[in-house]
């Protein structure tokens, strides 16, 4: 039975999170975000300051939401399992694929991220918030990468893999989401793909 309060308890608190995250993106449209306090959200979302607190340490956290998510343990498994290949081009594309995936069980909500995005480049305070998230995100895929390539690699070397892993798949993001036309992308999956794609594109050497 505690596994499945554990599991309620989180479900909730995801809940909650983007319950908060909503609302400071819909009074950011209505009043202007610079306009939005805390007292409006925790108003808005039905909680308590104090209760907003537990979940964002601001108002520009909040507006940037859990995005981008943490990687499940078992895709992160999956790939440290892969062992350390021949070529750092190697880990790069495993670790597109890695990102891939992890879309793929886990799509976000174009509307909301599109949303983000807009907020981000509007406002300079949420645009560095949203840097923030996705650095940290960087670091942490960094640390995976170096566990993938065993203690002797370069420590550039997984950093760079992350930085270009996270510069396609944020390429890819941002078209999908600013690419309204197109009813039929109900999943970033396509979008990242083809940044994946490019990106493999340049970095490989033409033969005479």
């Amino acid at each position: 039975m505690a596994p499945l309060g554990k599991d309620l308890r989180e479900r909730r608190r995801r809940e909650t999170q983007r319950e908060i995250h909503a609302a400071v993106v819909r009074l950011a449209r209505t009043h202007g975000f610079e306009k939005v306090t805390v007292e409006m959200i925790s108003a808005e979302a039905g909680i308590s300051q104090r209760t907003f607190f537990n979940y964002f340490p601001s108002k520009e956290s909040a507006a940037v939401g859990q995005a981008p998510g943490e990687l499940p343990p078992d895709l992160v498994a999956r790939f440290v399992a892969g062992g350390p290949p021949a070529h750092p081009r190697d880990v790069l594309a495993d670790l597109t694929r890695l990102l891939v995936d992890h879309l793929a069980e886990d799509p976000p909500e174009r509307q909301d991220t599109h949303d983000i995005f807009e907020l981000a480049h509007s406002t300079p305070v949420v645009l560095a918030a949203l840097m923030a998230r996705f650095d940290a995100f960087r670091q942490s895929l960094a640390e995976t990468v170096a566990r993938r390539m065993g203690p002797d690699v370069d420590e550039e070397i997984p950093d760079l893999i992350a930085s270009v892993a996270m510069a396609a798949v944020r390429n890819g993001m941002e078209r999908w989401s600013q690419d309204t036309a197109d009813d039929r992308a109900d999943s970033p999956v396509p979008y990242v793909e083809r940044s994946v794609a490019l990106l493999s594109t340049l970095l490989t050497p033409e033969h005479p």
